[in-house]
């Protein structure tokens, strides 16, 4: 959408109440396999577009006694027939709050063990499964009535707040699913600072762009100097029409702490590769610079152990020219995957972070 990078995901997740942790590790399986298919190899569909719409059938399902669990407190329902009941008769009294205070999504979101850095809007409506194929509402009495069927996103560090959720709302009277449907409406702001640039070069200063793509409207080809954040940017304007810079970006203290086990006998193996968003922000051949293994106590790095990467060792980032309004709609990206030994294996992404280029003062 001009200047603005969107991403759409629709699943259907494992069923059934008992299957939670396969749940949250179909979610990881699909970001992992998007970060070959969709784009740069180390970057999942989470990290690598401006903002991420997540929908469907995600099939996380009403646990009351998992909640009270939660609580410290006893299961109050011991048998599914109690359980049920006492979900209907908070669906007829429109208790939402309590119908989400047991839900698994908001506590594997909260636990961060799924959509990490997702966003969801408030729900004012009752669960939409398992319900008969009818115009009514009417529940089946196999299965505890769920909120499986939902809309979820996620906007990059420097977008957050870019788009707002406007409506979200059930359809109670389609009949053709044991499901009724979800329907979200948005609003979304593209960057004014990208957008003001299209037009300038459109209206003749076209110096530091070559076209009307994406990459021409962000960049310029003139050098500058600013700083964001704990990063320093050298050197001065080129021309007052554009407002171009062109940073440079230095990078202290890198380290990844309390990796987790991503080889089958156990560690992890982890380097990390620095790119931005948008990609082509990096002013070097492949857009990206790859870091060797972090530097640890062991040579492979041991459940809970941190790593890090000296300072001579991470290289000066150079920047293309970008509008200066632009810089807080850019973002460095730090990827850290786990180094796959197995002959055709592929590596695992780790984590990603996420730093927004915002000039300081």
């Amino acid at each position: 959408l001009g200047a603005t990078s969107l991403a759409f995901v629709s699943c259907h997740l494992a069923a059934h109440s008992h299957m939670l942790s396969r749940r949250n590790h179909n979610c990881s399986e699909l970001l992992r396999e998007t970060a070959s298919a969709l784009g740069p190899r180390h970057l999942t569909a989470a990290a690598q577009f401006d903002h991420v719409f997540w929908l469907g059938d995600l099939n996380y399902r009403t646990d009351l006694n998992a909640a009270a669990a939660a609580a410290g407190e006893e299961a109050p329902f011991p048998t599914d027939e109690e359980h049920h009941g006492q979900v209907l008769r908070l669906v007829e009294q429109g208790d939402w709050g309590a119908l989400l205070g047991a839900d698994q999504l908001a506590a594997s979101r909260a636990a961060g063990e799924a959509f990490v850095g997702f966003e969801e809007g408030p729900i004012a409506f009752a669960p939409t499964f398992k319900v008969e194929r009818s115009s009514e509402l009417v529940y089946q009495q196999k299965r505890i009535p769920s909120y499986c069927d939902r809309v979820l996103w996620k906007s990059a560090a420097g977008l957050r707040g870019a788009v707002s959720q406007t409506s979200l709302a059930a359809l109670p009277r389609v009949s053709t699913s044991d499901h009724k449907p979800v329907v979200a409406t948005f609003s979304l702001t593209p960057s004014e600072a990208l957008r003001g640039t299209m037009q300038e070069v459109r209206s003749g200063g076209s110096r530091g762009s070559r076209g009307s793509s994406r990459k021409s409207s962000l960049f310029g080809n003139v050098s500058s100097s600013f700083a964001a954040g704990s990063a320093s940017f050298t050197g001065s304007r080129a021309y007052a029409s554009l407002d171009v810079v062109r940073p440079t970006v230095r990078i202290r203290g890198l380290s990844a702490s309390e990796l987790v086990d991503m080889d089958y006998t156990g560690g992890c193996d982890p380097y990390c590769v620095v790119s931005a968003n948008p990609y082509e922000l990096l002013y070097c051949a492949a857009h990206e610079h790859v870091l060797k293994k972090g530097e640890a106590a062991a040579s492979t790095v041991k459940h809970g152990q941190d790593c890090t990467w000296p300072d001579d060792e991470v290289p000066l980032l150079r920047l293309r020219g970008v509008r200066t309004a632009a810089l807080p709609h850019t973002t460095l990206l730090l990827a850290v995957l786990d180094k796959d030994n197995v002959i055709l294996g592929k590596d695992d992404p780790v984590g990603v972070v996420q730093v927004p280029l915002r000039p300081v003062g």
